[in-house]
């Protein structure tokens, strides 16, 4: 018999929207129908431009009031219900192609994986349970398990301690500026990924160590042990 994966003491930190789940394209239209039946027209850049920030807040800057304003809890929960409705209809076909077994390789490498998302916790483990991730998850965390989300590295660290990882020992794989800037400030490995909502530029100025343009080469470059 041959000892413990040589991965076992590794842990890959996920984020969700446009890194696992094909979601910003629905993000963004349905965000922009809810703004509009309430009287505010907003740009599809400008939403996606929020992507990646807890929802409130995305939704209080783009109507331009604070998180606090009654309008902010109006458009949260008719957002909740649509996109809830969108997710359930769309089940594992919400992610993008290569996801589940990219995550197998990374599990039978002996990977520890984990989900670090800016949703609240409560929907993120709810996406999980819909698309099968969560049979391949340790820990999921979101935007309201730790006191600080992204870009701080709070929700990192969380994760590594949930994983038993240090936090040197774990890559983050994401799609976002707060990904990376939540990975480099945690001192982990980033992987940016250029399919979600920002570009490789982007995503290597807010300190990613190396950036792919699918979920599949995020994996490999895990396994190749980069960097």
């Amino acid at each position: 018999m041959s000892g413990a994966p040589a991965a076992a003491d590794r842990g890959v930190i996920l984020d969700l929207d446009g890194t696992l789940a094909d979601t910003p394209a629905a993000i963004a239209t349905i965000t922009a129908e809810v703004l509009a039946a309430m009287g505010t027209a907003v740009s599809r850049g400008a939403i996606l431009s929020t992507v990646g920030r807890p929802l409130p807040a995305s939704l209080a800057g783009l109507l331009g009031v604070p998180v606090e304003d009654p309008r902010v809890a109006e458009a949260t929960e008719e957002y909740g219900r649509r996109f809830g409705a969108h997710v359930r209809a769309a089940g594992p076909r919400l992610l993008y192609p290569g996801v589940l077994e990219g995550l197998d390789r990374l599990s039978a490498a002996g990977f520890r994986l984990a989900m670090a998302t800016s949703k609240v916790e409560k929907a993120a483990r709810a996406i999980a349970e819909l698309t099968g991730l969560d049979t391949r998850l340790t820990v999921i965390a979101g935007d309201d398990s730790v006191e600080r989300g992204k870009p701080h590295p709070d929700m990192a660290l969380h994760v590594a301690r949930g994983l038993g990882i240090p936090p040197e020992r774990c890559v983050v794989i994401g799609d976002g500026v707060p990904d990376a800037e939540m990975g480099r400030a945690a001192g982990m490995t980033v992987i940016g990924v250029s399919y979600g909502v920002s570009g490789p530029d982007e995503l290597m100025r807010a300190g990613a160590d190396t950036v792919v343009d699918s979920f599949p080469a995020a994996v490999t470059a895990v396994l190749d042990g980069h960097p």
